[in-house]
């Protein structure tokens, strides 16, 4: 029992980051929540220290983080801990880390203006009916078979690299359905970055509104020619804005179009055409605007480390809630590796773009189990250029896919070699 107490003081004592407030931001959020709980082994803090703890490792079973956490419970108490904790404390710690961020880099006073990228991306899940009525199942699954998939929407700072806000939706639904989500963070002044999907007049003219510069790769169905181009206003509202709105948006206005091609080789686009709202031709001439929606890519990065290095492009939660949590949790854990990539980029003189992702995420598991780690992060080379053919040289295991419910298959004759 001494050992259990022993370990349950360090796990509230020891801080989650350096110099980071994280434990007086989260009992203030409680507090401003109104969330109260007894003091149990699993408080708020204790709660989101093991859930952070949990997804740094690869998001590991509860099994193993009871032995990271040094505490034997069981795995109800935790998931019901997990259940108790707000999402709206999570959205808002993940608020308060991306201002940190900001202050973190002096580089964002020297950009002047706040650069964010907007990207969507997906994500799988468990089984279960709830998840599969809301997020819904992929065109080539039936039930039974395959997964429920959703649509993930992210809004990235690209000075800091630290996401704003990560968004689950339903798998069947358009982009810029969920990007006006993101609007509110944005301020007068602002660029936002983004791909085709987000080339519409409503949608540059809403961030016109508000004050909000847009940069995004010119939509397909558009004329194909760079210049200054006048868009009008279309007949019908979009699927994505009420008529309403749409009525209430300036019948036309001045786009401005740029062309430049691609030299380098491993790119499928040798011509790329980009719709800007940044008219000022002697502030933002044709080459600053290319450079300028080069920086799009860096979510690409971005969405990989999430998805691939620390295992979320399968999240375990089996209730609609359970899977908000731990996606905000997963923002928050990438967030703080990305602040330590920011520290270590400042400490070691050079660019945060070549300090190792996945160092920082393993210098922060030593910090997180009480250890000192290594402060310098390894540096990566610089490979300007680099690429690599995409196929993979190790084969998987020869098992046939699944296409029918498991058990149908099990009721079948010879159901192993059923196709």
């Amino acid at each position: 029992m001494a050992e259990i107490f022993s370990a349950l003081a360090r796990a509230r004592r020891e801080p989650f980051a350096d110099d980071l407030p994280i434990a007086a931001t989260v009992n203030q959020l409680c507090d401003d929540h109104m969330h109260q709980w007894r003091d149990r082994l699993f408080t708020p803090l204790a709660t989101l220290r093991a859930f952070v703890l949990q997804i740094l490792h690869g998001n590991t079973s509860i099994t193993h983080l009871r032995q990271l956490c040094g505490i034997d419970f069981a795995a109800s108490s935790y998931a019901e801990a997990r259940c108790r904790l707000p999402l709206q404390v999570l959205s808002g710690l993940l608020e308060a880390m991306a201002s940190w961020g900001e202050q973190a880099v002096t580089t964002v006073a020297a950009i002047g203006q706040r650069i964010f990228i907007c990207d969507a991306s997906s994500f799988s899940m468990s089984d279960t009916d709830e998840l599969n009525d809301y997020f819904g199942l992929p065109p080539s699954c039936k039930p039974g078979v395959g997964y429920p998939v959703a649509k993930l929407m992210g809004l990235m700072d690209a000075a800091t690299g630290l996401f704003k806000k990560l968004l689950a939706a339903p798998l069947f639904t358009h982009d810029m359905r969920h990007v006006l989500r993101l609007h509110p963070i944005l301020r007068a002044g602002d660029i936002l970055l983004g791909d085709r999907a987000y080339c519409t007049y409503a949608h540059l003219a809403l961030l016109q509104i508000q004050g909000v510069f847009g940069c995004f790769r010119l939509h397909q169905r558009r004329p194909q020619s760079a210049g200054l181009k006048r868009w009008k206003r279309q007949d019908k509202a979009p699927v994505w804005i009420s008529a309403l709105q749409f009525q209430l948006l300036p019948p036309e206005m001045e786009v401005r179009i740029i062309q430049y091609a691609i030299e380098q080789c491993g790119f499928r686009t040798k011509k790329v055409l980009v719709a800007t709202t940044l008219l000022e031709e002697q502030a933002w001439p044709d080459k600053k605007i290319a450079q300028l929606y080069g920086q799009r890519w860096q979510i690409e990065t971005c969405f990989d480390h999430l998805k691939t290095t620390m295992k979320m492009n399968v999240l375990k939660c089996q209730s609609l809630d359970g899977v908000k949590k731990e996606l905000a949790v997963y923002a928050l854990v990438y967030n703080l590796v990305r602040l330590a990539m920011l520290k270590a980029a400042q400490r070691q003189q050079v660019s945060v773009s070549r300090i190792s992702f996945v160092d920082a995420l393993r210098w922060l598991c030593s910090r997180m189990l009480g250890l000192p780690g290594v402060p310098r992060l390894v540096v990566n080379p610089y490979r300007p250029g680099r690429r690599e053919p995409r196929v993979i040289r190790r084969r998987m295991k020869e098992y046939n896919l699944m296409k029918r419910p498991r058990a149908e298959l099990k009721t079948m004759e010879n159901w192993g070699e059923n196709r």
